[in-house]
């Protein structure tokens, strides 16, 4: 069974965008313009904790006085409005990371069916413009106790106690070198199980065979009862380079997120990746396993069965039309800047820092473990449907949705196992419920259906008994905070504007899934079974892929899950007449955009004419555009670039008679040749229709004759 203390909103296929968006500014108000300040007051009804940015164990303070920061509110508030107007995933809401799995859960999973495609290991080094793998092709095992023959050693006794998770650097501890030369005799394959079985085994041998040792980590202890799952009993055998095969920079990358590289926040940054940067970054070389596809090294790790990325991001899985560029509704409230950086819009509303007024109490310091369920998780964070799971390696995969922690019943908060291992857990100091913070939310040149959309995200619609939730520790119940607004008269008037608004873009709005889920996470239930707001335990998380094959349902679905629709504030009067005007508003918007666009070619191509001295060009465009308002400077240019191109004309011709002329007056030794020539050059010039536009040619043969 599946329980987690988080949910997932599924993600709207078709996206909200207002048609005002290229309207907005901040200097010229709309004609329904609104501008003003709330005032909202926020309980807490439950234990909450916002961590300090110096101290990270204290609530968040300022010489001692507590607040909830302006950005944490903004980005409660936003995450709730972008569901409720159907906007765009923002890329603040996810990371879009190519993640990795790992899973042993059966030999005829897609992971394992990857691995069977051949392994091969080698060294990573760095290069001059990057990574390179020393290909030593297929590596071969050798077990504990040859290790011991070779070395002299107590190696192979160390592994079989339990209680212990032994890492590839405790094990070179023991070894005393990373690069342990062993020499071997000749490679014998498996007789237990020699029809699948593909892996190479050698002895130690004095004087045989030469190989580096290569240990990785051990996860359980030997067993040593001769029956599958005993535990490991062998390590590897790196046998001489036989190419260098370069790493792509992706590949490295992907490479480097599997093992949570730099990461100080759950899951840390991982111990053996840790132990290999170190020498890889001072320039040694690190034994890594890897695929390759011809010359080309198509994923690697640090384990024979390594982390295998997966063939697809978390963007992968997102609908196409939350890619469109255009503005929509939240993006158009809380501004935004693209990723190129070349359009930005600044906000419209601002929150302060909430300050904690009333009823201020710190309770006792506690360490809780917080961890959660990696995204690489398929049967949590991807969309299931049918028998067969659906993962980031199947090209029509979809992710689960916008991830929501549901509200926790009553004010009580949930206590984590303690693990025995104190690197996983969190200390904080949070503040008991029923503490107050006041704030406010000031608006500028806000039209009246955005207001309607904020105030619909700080209320869930009006929908009674429903709470947002805010800070560290969601997960076990921390955070549930009460709002409460001054400063709005009609909150109905706007809220009805608001879903007119929506509803007319949106079929069936106020019933949609999106909403279904999102309020009903938002309302207490009395979690029972697989609606029981806790992790799973860790055998839990390979059983529902291998055995109980089952994945996390929509909230509104889990066991004893009571499911709450806003309540609709319009009619269907109200909403066919706005139907009718978004429809004529619609066929401004295209006619505006089409003359916009024609608008801009006429720029272009003036522009073009501007810059350029091709006549051509210059004749086309006075005969495509003859009213336009430049014409009369455009038709100047043209004259004056064709009696200048005559003027070079007539010069060009001139320059060949002056030319041709003293090549005659050469010859003026020889008279007879001389006047046989010239009348030769005179006829010539005559019967030339070049030089009739030329007066100088014209005159010179006159004085010639």
């Amino acid at each position: 069974m599946i329980t987690a203390p988080f949910n997932f909103v599924p993600l709207n296929e078709k996206v909200f965008f207002p048609p005002w968006a290229e309207d907005v500014s901040h200097d010229v108000p709309f004609e329904d313009g609104e501008s003003g300040v709330i005032d909202i007051t926020i309980t807490a009804k439950s234990p909450i904790f916002i961590r300090d940015h110096e101290d990270e164990k204290e609530f968040c303070n300022y010489n001692g006085e507590y607040y909830i920061p302006a950005t944490s509110v903004k980005g409660m508030v936003r995450n709730v409005l972008e569901i409720m107007s159907f906007s765009k995933m923002s890329l603040e809401s996810f990371d879009d990371n190519t993640y990795a799995v790992r899973d042993l859960s059966s030999a005829k999973n897609f992971y394992m069916k990857e691995m069977q495609k051949g392994v091969s290991c080698g060294w990573l080094k760095k290069s001059n413009d990057g990574f390179i793998i020393e290909d030593c092709g297929v590596a071969g095992r050798i077990r504990h106790e040859e290790i011991d023959k070779a070395l002299k050693i107590d190696f192979a006794s160390k592994f079989k106690k339990d209680g212990f998770e032994k890492t590839s650097e405790y094990k070179y501890n023991i070894l005393g070198d990373i690069n342990q030369s062993i020499t071997v005799g000749d490679m014998y394959k498996s007789t237990t199980n020699a029809k699948y079985d593909k892996r190479e085994f050698y002895k130690y041998k004095k004087d045989g065979q030469r190989a580096i040792l290569v240990v990785t980590g051990q996860p359980t202890p030997r067993k040593d009862t001769g029956k599958m799952g005993d535990g490991k009993g062998f390590e590897f055998l790196f046998f001489e380079s036989k190419r260098e095969l370069k790493v792509d920079t992706k590949v490295f990358e992907n490479f480097k997120f599997a093992y949570f590289d730099g990461r100080k926040t759950e899951p840390k940054e991982s111990s053996d990746w840790k132990f290999w940067k170190e020498k890889l970054e001072n320039g040694e070389k690190i034994p890594v396993f890897f695929q390759k596809d011809g010359n080309k090294i198509t994923h690697f790790g640090l384990s024979y069965l390594y982390k295998l990325p997966y063939k697809h991001s978390t963007k992968d899985g997102i609908p196409k039309t939350h890619e469109d560029a255009r503005v929509d509704l939240a993006q158009t409230i809380f501004g935004y800047i693209s990723k190129d950086e070349k359009t930005s819009l600044k906000g419209r509303v601002q929150f302060s820092h909430f300050k904690a007024v009333k009823n201020v109490k710190s309770l006792k310091q506690r360490t809780e473990v917080l961890g959660t369920p990696r995204a690489s998780y398929y049967p949590i964070y991807v969309k299931q449907e049918g028998e067969l799971f659906s993962t980031f390696m199947d090209n029509d995969f979809e992710i689960a949705g916008r991830k929501r922690y549901p509200i926790h019943k009553g004010n009580f908060v949930q206590k984590t196992e303690d693990t025995g291992n104190e690197n996983i857990g969190t200390t904080f100091k949070p503040l008991q419920d029923g503490v107050l913070f006041n704030g406010k939310l000031r608006y500028h040149n806000l039209k009246k259906v955005e207001l309607g959309a904020i105030l619909s995200a700080l209320t869930f619609h009006n929908t009674p008994n429903t709470y947002h939730n805010i800070g560290m520790a969601k997960s076990l119940g921390y955070g549930k905070i009460e709002l409460k607004l001054d400063g709005i008269k009609d909150v109905q008037e706007y809220l009805k504007e608001f879903e007119l608004l929506v509803s007319a873009e949106i079929d069936e709005w106020s019933d949609s899934k999106q909403l279904k889920e999102l309020v009903t996470m938002a309302t207490p239930q009395t979690n029972q079974g697989n609606s029981q707001l806790k992790y799973m335990k860790l055998d839990d998380f390979a059983n529902n892929k291998s055995k109980t094959k089952d994945y996390l349902r929509n909230y509104s679905q889990l066991n004893n899950i009571k499911s709450v629709k806003i309540s609709t504030l319009i009619s269907k009067a109200d909403l066919d007449k706005l139907r009718e005007k978004n429809e004529l508003l619609e066929k401004e918007r295209i006619a505006k955009a089409i003359e916009k666009e024609k608008q801009q070619k006429f720029n272009l191509e003036l522009e073009d004419v501007k810059q350029t001295q091709n006549i051509q060009i210059i004749d086309n465009f006075i005969k495509k555009y003859p009213d336009c308002e430049p014409i009369d400077m455009i038709i100047d240019k043209l004259n004056n670039l064709k009696k200048e191109q005559e003027n070079n004309k007539d010069n060009e011709v001139n320059k060949k008679f002056d030319s041709a002329y003293k090549a005659l007056e050469n010859k003026k030794s020889k008279p007879k040749q001389y006047q046989k020539e010239l009348d030769k050059f005179i006829t010539k010039w005559n019967k030339k229709q070049n030089h009739k536009n030329s007066k100088y040619i014209l005159e010179f043969l006159k004085d010639l004759v």
